[in-house]
């Protein structure tokens, strides 16, 4: 593997957050930095955790950027940045992805939160992945990776998750039925695709499928953890 970059991270106090926009702005901003690779805001805990390439930044640069934004970022004498420790493991991947699906597959991987490095095995028989412990396991990487052939399936009518149709009341039926109420024009369907953050795992989308497939007027919903987005059909 190539990566040689050292790893730190450090919790600073932060005062002046009143909100939840606050907490949004504050890891927008300071998690777009080059070298942070990871920042969790708590309003509640005022402090803000921070992994970040030490090479690049210090603790004292990181609290003078959250001050810059208006807050008041507290760096006491017992405040030090601890070293964050990396792993590197080989992940099988699907023997029957093309070598677009593979390409495919590692950019996604890449982009996973806490992946730093991804590297094909010259073998061809899975991937190197330098990762990041405390923010994702080698056990769900494996979960994603073996998803990776379903996954890079473009949601199609097959690969959606069909809800049950409601059961419906034929036309003909309010003339034959003194006092139904007519029946109203079949209903059209829309496509929505909206991104989810925090799903690492299979179970996760399994959720999320399960849960909003039960919802009034949702027909059906397929979850891609690898883009972080869900595609849902509902009923308009």
């Amino acid at each position: 593997m190539t990566l040689k970059a050292k790893l730190s991270s450090v919790c600073l106090g932060v005062e002046g957050m009143t909100c939840g926009s606050c907490v949004q702005s504050i890891e927008l901003r300071i998690g777009g930095l080059p070298g942070v690779l990871h920042i969790k805001v708590s309003l509640e805990l005022k402090n803000a955790s921070i992994i970040f390439n030490h090479s690049l930044h210090t603790p004292e640069d990181l609290a003078e950027a959250i001050e810059d934004m208006g807050f008041d970022s507290i760096l006491s004498d017992t405040t030090t940045a601890s070293e964050v420790p990396t792993d590197t493991q080989l992940i099988p991947t699907p023997a029957l992805l093309t070598p677009d699906a593979q390409r495919e597959a590692l950019a996604r991987l890449a982009q996973l939160p806490g992946v730093l490095e991804v590297q094909e095995n010259e073998d061809q028989r899975g991937v190197f992945i330098t990762f990041i412990p405390a923010l994702i396991s080698a056990l769900q990487l494996g979960e994603v990776v073996s998803s990776l052939a379903s996954f890079l399936e473009a949601p199609t009518e097959e690969t959606l998750v069909s809800v049950p149709d409601p059961v419906s009341v034929p036309a003909s039926v309010p003339a034959l039925v003194p006092g139904l109420a007519p029946v109203p024009d079949p209903a059209t369907s829309s496509q929505v695709k909206m991104r989810i953050e925090g799903m690492v795992c299979l179970s996760c989308t399994t959720t999320i499928e399960g849960k909003i497939g039960k919802l009034k007027g949702v027909e059906k919903i397929k979850g891609d953890l690898l883009t972080l987005y869900c595609v849902v059909v509902i009923i308009i």
